[in-house]
C-alpha cells in the first residue's frame, strides 16, 4: 500500500494562530463544542513547530500575511477564519497562504466544528494528491492523469477527479461511462465532508480507479461551489488522488490546487505548446510545488529538446512521455490509457508515482 503519512507524527490538537482576542474567543467556543482541546500561539513563529503535525490549521485572517511570509512547508488542512464583512479580504489572505478554505464566521461555524471535530485524520493520514494540468489545448493532460492513476491503482486505492467542465467527462477516457454511480451534479449540495464508505461506495470505479466526472448532459456540469468540500472528503477516503485541473477556469484552479501536492503541468514539445505553457506556469508556480511532464507527440528529433522546454519554463522535468502512434487508436477503441502495464506509457507513469509518492 502507499504510505502517505511520512516525518513526524500527526498530533490529534488543532492548532489555532490568531493575535485578535474576539476571533480567538469564537474559534476556543468552536473547539469546545467540537471536544478537542486546541493548541493556540500568536506569531507564525511560535507556530512553526506545530505547523506540520497539526491535523487541522486555522489561521485568523490578522495573521495570515504573517503566515504565507514565513515559508512554512505547504501543506494541506488549512482554513482561514475571518469576521471580516469584505468577503474578497480572506480570500486573498487564504490564496496567499495556500489555504484550502475561508470560513467566515459566524456563518461558517457549523463547517469549522465539524473539522476540528474530525481525528480521523490523524488515524489515517492524507491521500497524496495530485494535480494535472495541460500547458496548451490538446496536450494531453487528461490521458496522463487517468495513466497515472492507473498506476497508482497497482500500489493502493486511488480517485481520480474531473475538474474540467469543459471536458467529455474522465469516465469516457477510463471506459466508466456506463457504471451506475454519482457524477458532480449529484454532489451539488455537498458543503461538509462525506462519509469515506459512502463516497467510495457512491463513485464509479473501472480497472481499479474509481472516478468522479464532470456530467455531459447538464448545464451545470461541474458545481463549483461543492467543490473544496468534495475534494476535501475524496483525500479523507483514497491513498492517492488525481485532480484533472482545466486550463483556463481560475475560480476552479483557486480552489483545487491548494490542496495539492504536486502539480504536473503537461506540455507538448513544440513552439505553440511552449509559448502557451510558459502562460499557464505563470499562474501556477506561485500556488503549487510545479513540475514538468513533457509530451512528445512525434518522433526523436522532430521536436524541441526536454532540457530546452525545461529552460524555457523554469522547471524540472518530472517525466517525458514517448510518442506511441498505437495510443490514439486505443483511445478510440474505448481502452483506457496506459492499461497495459508494459505500454510506454504505463511505465513513464508508474516511474512517476514512484518518484512522487512519498515511501
Amino acid at each position: 500500500m502507499l504510505r502517505i503519512v511520512v516525518g513526524m507524527a500527526v498530533t490529534d490538537r488543532p492548532l489555532l494562530l490568531t493575535r485578535d482576542p474576539d476571533l480567538l474567543d469564537d474559534l476556543r467556543r468552536l473547539a469546545v463544542a467540537a471536544g478537542v482541546e486546541p493548541d493556540v500561539v500568536t506569531t507564525a513563529a511560535s507556530g512553526r513547530r506545530l505547523w506540520p503535525t497539526a491535523p487541522v490549521v486555522v489561521v485568523g485572517d490578522d495573521l495570515a500575511d504573517e503566515v504565507a511570509s514565513a515559508s512554512l512547508a505547504r501543506r494541506p488542512d488549512v482554513v482561514v477564519a475571518s469576521h471580516a464583512v469584505d468577503e474578497d479580504l480572506p480570500w486573498r489572505a487564504a490564496l496567499a497562504l495556500g489555504a484550502e478554505h475561508v470560513v467566515t464566521l459566524p456563518t461558517g461555524e457549523g463547517f469549522l466544528v465539524e473539522r476540528l471535530a474530525d481525528r480521523r485524520r490523524s488515524a489515517r493520514g492524507r491521500a497524496f494528491t495530485v494535480g494535472v494540468t495541460g500547458g496548451s489545448g490538446g496536450a494531453g493532460a487528461s490521458v496522463v492523469a487517468a495513466a497515472l492513476s492507473l498506476a497508482a491503482s497497482r500500489l493502493g486505492t486511488v480517485c481520480l477527479l474531473d475538474l474540467d467542465p469543459a471536458s467529455g467527462g474522465l469516465d469516457l477516457v477510463l471506459g466508466a461511462e456506463d457504471e451506475p454511480g454519482v457524477r458532480w451534479p449529484d454532489l451539488a449540495s455537498v458543503t461538509g465532508r462525506l462519509e469515506p464508505e459512502a463516497l467510495r461506495g457512491a463513485l464509479p470505479s473501472a480497472h481499479g480507479v474509481d472516478v468522479l466526472s464532470v456530467d455531459r448532459s447538464g448545464a451545470d456540469a461541474l458545481p463549483l461551489s461543492a467543490v473544496p468540500a468534495v475534494v476535501d472528503s475524496v483525500r479523507a477516503a483514497y491513498d492517492m488522488v488525481v485532480l484533472d485541473l482545466p486550463r483556463c477556469r481560475p475560480d476552479v484552479l483557486e480552489c483545487a490546487v491548494p490542496a495539492c501536492d504536486v502539480v504536473l503541468l503537461v506540455a507538448s514539445a513544440d513552439v505553440r505548446g511552449a509559448a502557451s505553457a510558459v502562460r499557464h506556469a505563470a499562474v501556477l508556480r506561485d500556488m503549487a510545488d510545479l513540475r514538468l511532464v513533457v509530451r512528445h507527440r512525434q518522433r526523436p528529433g522532430a521536436e524541441l529538446d526536454p532540457d530546452e522546454l525545461a529552460a524555457w519554463l523554469d522547471l524540472e522535468v518530472a517525466a517525458e512521455v514517448p510518442h506511441d502512434s498505437r495510443l490514439a487508436a486505443a483511445l478510440d477503441r474505448g481502452d483506457p490509457p496506459g492499461l497495459s502495464p508494459r505500454s510506454r506509457l504505463a511505465r513513464t507513469c508508474a516511474g512517476l508515482v514512484s518518484v512522487l509518492v512519498p515511501r
